[in-house]
């Protein structure tokens, strides 16, 4: 099988999509495809280089607009033959190379969101969204409710179908030797309980209510990530008078992040708007054990964390819910206990790495064979 996968950034670039594009793409070489993965670089040149038997082309970049890569190359990326094209939505530079591609070509749609935060762009790009929507043989998304809550995916719905993300989830599922930071971190809150939230420190990701919630709470909040509301949320933890009990660890290495996930007590994912689509965070802290406090939200986000099941789910932009949620946990150890191991369960069952991949594989397998058959 010939594959060419669009992405729009790939690792060592940091994201969770573009974790999950090198996780396909692997996975697929892993199979017997040959693979082809466009991207934008994040410097002004174009680099081709093979990683884990992936032939990546990382396309010249030259700036950005409303958060698409300007990298004129990409354009043509998408031609030659290929039994199987893979795009990855939203990504408008993706979606004009498609438009260049030979339209026999089936076309496998992962379609991770709407397009929430550039909704006035919607009346320009909406031509070209239904072209694509059209075009795709298959649409693919993460969750149920990312389906049931989409107005552009109704129309289609024939031929979308759900596969959960996965991740490679050994590394969080053996708790490591805490490190020295974390066994000094860990002293320094003498005793309390600690709140874990990883992701960018931006509108969305909601930390303000992490930290709104703490005054309600003998607790500590530990801080993942790196953002432009940085300096904000620490002003705002002054203002509450619990500054001594966040403490912001900024981007951690992929070795020290399984070892917060096992020191912490609670996951709070406190997003509040469905740019939060999926939450792979949530996954990860799951994998560990851990019970998950999050937001009821129009994605998949209370899918990935179910209420009473896997965890507790509260309204968003409410902190005095969350805190009370949080306390629920700290102040009945079974009923955190069992919601953790729940969380572990399902984490193994439902998003494993390989039970993601083989899902796909399946569907590329089963559309390569019935085109060949149309």
């Amino acid at each position: 099988m010939n594959l060419l996968t669009l992405g729009k950034y790939y690792p060592p670039y940091r994201g969770g999509i573009e974790t999950l594009t090198r996780l396909w793409c692997e996975g697929f070489a892993a199979r017997g495809a040959r693979v082809r993965c466009v991207v934008a670089h994040d410097a002004p040149r174009t680099v081709r280089e093979t990683l884990h038997h992936v032939e990546v082309i990382r396309c010249a970049r030259f700036g950005a607009a409303f958060s698409t890569p300007i990298a004129p190359g990409y354009l043509l990326a998408s031609r030659g033959s290929w039994d199987l094209l893979n795009a990855h939505f939203p990504n408008p530079l993706a979606d004009l190379a498609l438009l260049l591609a030979t339209r026999r070509t089936p076309l496998i749609l992962t379609y991770h969101s709407d397009i929430v935060r550039q909704a006035g762009l919607m009346r320009l790009y909406q031509p070209l969204l239904a072209w694509l929507l059209h075009r795709a043989t298959r649409i693919v998304v993460a969750t149920p409710p990312q389906l049931q809550h989409s107005a552009a995916l109704a129309p289609h719905r024939a031929k979308c179908e759900v596969i959960p993300f996965g991740l490679d989830l050994r590394r969080y599922q053996a708790a490591p030797a805490p490190p020295p930071e974390i066994v000094a971190a860990r002293a320094a809150t003498r005793g309390k309980p600690i709140l874990l939230n990883v992701g960018r420190l931006v509108g969305y990701k909601g930390q303000r209510h992490l930290i709104e919630a703490l005054p309600r709470l003998e607790a500590v909040a530990w801080i993942v990530g790196t953002g432009p509301l940085r300096e904000e949320l620490a002003a705002l933890a002054s203002t509450l008078g619990v500054a001594d009990r966040v403490t912001f660890w900024g981007d951690v290495d992929d070795a020290l992040l399984p070892a917060l996930m096992h020191a912490c007590d609670v996951f709070v994912l406190s997003s509040i708007s469905p740019n939060e689509a999926f939450g792979l965070v949530q996954v990860e802290a799951m994998a560990c054990g851990k019970p998950v406090v999050s937001c009821q939200l129009d994605s998949g986000v209370p899918f990935v964390n179910q209420h009473a099941h896997t965890g507790l789910v509260v309204p968003p932009r409410d902190p005095v819910a969350l805190a009370e949620a949080v306390q629920r946990l700290l102040s009945d150890p079974s009923l955190a206990a069992r919601l953790g191991r729940a969380a572990a369960a399902r984490a193994a069952q439902e998003f494993a790495l390989d039970v993601m991949v083989t899902r796909y594989w399946n569907l590329l397998q089963g559309v390569r064979e019935a085109g060949r058959t149309a």
